[in-house]
């Protein structure tokens, strides 16, 4: 009986472990259908794709523009370069390039909905300036159209930026253009009225009466010393012809009047007439006391009359000359008389010099009493002048600089140059067959070796269990002959 239960028992697993075999025969044969038709499916409802690249760079340094203003300021219009932040710019133009604007612009020029058109495949590549584009289309032609519109789209965004950058670049430079322009008017309108009310007109006029007082000092030293050097000249000549200038000057009128010739020849007759005669008479014989009234008479004439030419009395030094000279002009009173004249010029040169080193001296009293005034006002002028010229500087810069900024250099969007244009692709790019088939014959294989890997384990597993079971029913049945020896007797 246990002989006969144990048998059934090992029956009835043979044919639970056939049944498990299939089971897993049948579970492989259903997973690589599935896989199989899935990938052929994919092969036959996929349509073909080309992919068109191209690349482009982005300037490493961008250009800058120093001008110089002379003798006003100076400005300049620099553009960093935007790799120095710590943004890479590319990152942005990625993110723009990925925007639905760029691609709805691209696909509004091929003429294809948006869905349809795509976007692209962006890459940046590192250590470089440079950035890859990929776009995919159902033909060669499309796609390279779709390469080049999307290239369009983005330099048109990337433009439109710019330009919006900019004009607000400029607008914040006009408005600031036309407060310091403000300033500039200002700064003139206040220069100009100081200028108009003081009788300072520019720093370089105190220069200049500065230079004048100098030259006027050294004019006067050298006419001083002139001076000193004519008047010693002339008090020596005076001393030695005993007479002074004014009487040296009588002396020439007289002598070169006739008439007071006659009257100087009459009384000098009556008076060598009255001393011939005091030799021979008393001073109270009647001859001699009419003589000396002819002298007198004679005298009395000459006095007037040279009163009557030069204007005043006429000296006793003067007429004592005159008789000295005996009234005529003989060489020795011609040497006199030369003398007289330069004795006269000396005294002419004298006051001459004298009148011109006072002069001098009022003029240089009056720039520097004028010196003095417009050094005070040249302190306020100096401001007024200083801040014209800063807000002339700020304004040539500003203007400068808004005339540099026409060329719509960007900071946030520096320009972009294409490297390689966008391809026309001769092969496609998906799908990819060989890949596809390569992918679904591993995946059948991980599959088969999977399931295979399961029925194996547990076929080992079954086994072991039947191995302990078999030992434990030997042990636990009883030999034939136990069992004959415990039978009843009959």
């Amino acid at each position: 009986m246990p002989e006969l239960t144990e048998s059934s028992n090992y029956s009835a697993k043979s044919i639970s472990a056939t049944k498990g075999g299939k089971l897993y025969l049948g579970l492989w044969i259903l997973s690589n259908l599935f896989i199989w038709s899935t990938a052929l499916f994919y092969l036959a409802v996929r349509p073909t794709t080309y992919a068109s690249e191209w690349s482009i760079n982005l300037p490493a340094l961008l250009p800058g523009t120093n001008v110089i203003l002379p003798n006003i300021a100076q400005a300049s219009s620099a553009i960093d370069s935007p790799y120095r932040s710590f943004a890479d710019p590319r990152e942005n133009y990625k993110f723009l390039a990925l925007s639905d604007e760029v691609i709805k612009a691209a696909a509004n020029q091929v003429k294809l909905p948006i869905n349809k058109f795509g976007k692209p495949t962006i890459k940046i590549l590192d250590n470089t300036t440079l950035m890859k584009f990929e776009i995919k289309g159902n033909t060669p032609q499309e796609t390279q159209a779709k390469a080049f519109a999307f290239h369009r789209a983005l330099t048109a965004q990337l433009e439109q930026l710019r330009k919006q950058e900019t004009a607000q670049q400029d607008s914040n430079l006009e408005a600031a253009l036309r407060a310091d322009k403000r300033k500039l008017q200002i700064a003139k309108q206040r220069l100009n009225e100081y200028k108009a009310r003081s009788l300072l007109n520019s720093s370089e006029q105190l220069r200049d009466i500065s230079v004048n007082i100098e030259n006027l000092r050294q004019q006067r030293a050298q006419t001083l010393a002139q001076h000193k050097e004519i008047t010693a000249t002339l008090k020596q000549l005076s001393v030695n012809l005993g007479l002074s200038p004014q009487e040296a000057a009588d002396v020439l009128v007289l002598q070169s009047d006739p008439l007071f010739q006659q009257y100087l020849s009459n009384y000098s007759q009556a008076s060598a007439d009255l001393v011939n005669l005091s030799a021979k008479f008393t001073p109270d014989n009647p001859i001699i006391i009419t003589k000396t009234q002819a002298r007198d008479a004679a005298q009395t004439s000459l006095f007037q009359y040279a009163r009557d030419l030069i204007g005043r009395a006429v000296s006793v030094s003067t007429l004592k000359q005159l008789i000295t000279n005996g009234g005529v002009l003989s060489n020795t009173s011609s040497q006199r008389a030369s003398l007289f004249e330069k004795l006269i010029s000396f005294n002419t040169q004298e006051q001459g010099i004298k009148a011109q080193a006072q002069e001098l001296g009022q003029q240089i009293t009056q720039l520097e009493s004028r010196l003095k005034i417009l050094s005070q006002q040249e302190t306020r002028l100096g401001n007024l002048e200083r801040d014209a010229n800063i807000a002339e500087a700020i304004f040539s810069s500003n203007v400068t600089k808004l005339s540099l900024n026409k060329p719509n250099f960007s900071v946030s969007y520096p320009q972009i140059s294409i490297v390689t244009n966008p391809s026309l692709p001769t092969e496609p790019s998906g799908p990819k067959k060989l890949f596809v088939l390569a992918g679904t014959t591993i995946s059948s294989l991980f599959l088969t070796t999977g399931i295979a890997s399961l029925w194996l384990r547990e076929r080992k597993l079954r086994q072991a269990k039947e191995t302990t079971w078999r030992a434990s029913a030997n042990s636990r049945s009883p030999s034939i002959e136990s069992l004959n020896s415990f039978s009843p007797k009959k």
